[in-house]
């Protein structure tokens, strides 16, 4: 018996979680990979326009949802670089304050809905949940066998990973991965007693659009102004509300860099007459790095034009949870961030490039900020 059969949230539908958590997917297609990838899923649906126009806020409430995420995103992007258990230790306090927050702030009917969103999100892994196992009251060999089932689809997946040269050309990895899946899915269902699936049912409540979510919106966190800027004077986000922001994180010996900057030359020249503003951050990685000096000339031979803050101590880099060079993001009308793109533009046949350059030109088509 399938979920569609009893009723709940459509197969394909539920599976599209996948295309949020399945790095798999995302390292095979020309899409940037998310910088939030690994996190609490519950923290990042928080910040999908789709969850929270589903919940119905009215202007109060809108007003001191906005307010809350806005603050402890700042918390949240300098987690981004930290090692393993200071960036879990974090995300846990910022989790912990967001709920203790939002009991206050969402009526018990919204509270509800956000736990179901986050049922549907996390698909077949929600099996494991505790709050699930509780409601559903598991005997001990259906626990082990839902823990056998999932284990048995992550090896599949991790030997789909390393056997890529026998691979299926006929199977796109995405089909792959779904088919996995879903099979996942049926053999766990195939676990359930009758009014466990009832009971389930209820705990996932109307199905959510989920093909709707990857568009999360976290707020930027303002430039460290450093006094040490090239082509221009002191610019700070704020100023730019209404303005696209394409802000870049480099170090001019990095070679990955250094491939990137025609990118950056053509964006420049495309789109400096259209509210789009190009900005780079110079953050070294070796010594030579940090003079000023060399930053300079290097900026000066390769011909870049646009704003660059210089970053000799790694203060915007670190405020950022930056981790990469080169990195690319983009920031909304309205001072959010809304996508990215780690490495090379162009790294083994990906096309960077064009993606990023199709966003910006769908964020420009957005309204103004308001």
């Amino acid at each position: 018996m399938t979920l569609e059969q009893v009723g709940v949230p459509n197969l394909r539908v539920l599976l599209a979680f996948v295309s949020f958590l399945g790095l798999v997917i995302a390292a095979s297609e020309a899409f940037a990979i998310d910088p939030y990838l690994g996190n609490d899923p519950y923290w990042v649906l928080l910040h999908e326009p789709a969850v929270v126009k589903d919940l119905r806020l009215d202007d109060a409430q809108q007003a001191a949802y906005s307010q809350l995420l806005d603050q402890l995103d700042l918390k949240f992007f300098p987690l981004r670089n930290k090692s393993a258990d200071d960036a879990t230790a974090g995300m846990a306090k910022i989790s912990d304050e967001v709920k203790t927050q939002l009991k206050t702030l969402l009526k018990p009917e919204q509270l509800q809905r956000l736990n179901e969103i986050l049922l549907q999100h996390l698909g077949n892994s929600s099996f494991l949940l505790d709050q699930v196992a509780d409601r559903l009251k598991y005997t001990d060999a259906q626990r082990k066998r839902m823990k056998d089932i999932i284990a048995e689809t992550d090896a599949a997946l991790a030997n789909e990973n390393q056997d890529k040269d026998n691979r299926n050309a006929s199977e796109p990895p995405q089909v792959r991965f779904v088919r996995l899946k879903t099979n996942e899915q049926r053999k766990l269902i195939a676990v359930l007693k009758k009014d466990q699936i009832e009971t389930l049912k209820a705990m996932l409540g109307p199905s959510f659009p989920l093909a709707e979510l990857r568009q999360p919106t976290f707020k930027a966190p303002e430039l460290v102004n450093t006094n040490e800027w090239i082509n221009s004077e002191p610019i700070t986000l704020a100023a730019q509300r209404g303005k696209i922001i394409v802000l870049h994180f480099y170090a001019a010996g990095c070679i990955n860099c250094i491939h990137n900057y025609p990118s950056y030359k053509q964006w420049h020249e495309q789109f400096q007459n259209k509210d789009v503003v190009l900005i780079g951050i110079h953050s070294p990685e070796t010594s030579s790095e940090r003079e000023s000096a060399n930053v300079r000339r290097k900026a000066k031979d390769e011909k870049l034009e646009f704003p660059i803050l210089i970053d000799a101590k790694n203060e915007n880099w670190d405020a950022w949870g930056n981790s990469m060079w080169p990195s690319v993001y983009l920031i909304d009308k309205r001072g959010y961030l809304r996508d990215f793109w780690p490495g090379e533009l162009k790294w083994q046949g990906r096309d960077g490039e064009k993606y990023m350059r199709e966003r910006i030109v769908n964020l420009l088509a957005e309204p103004a900020a308001k």
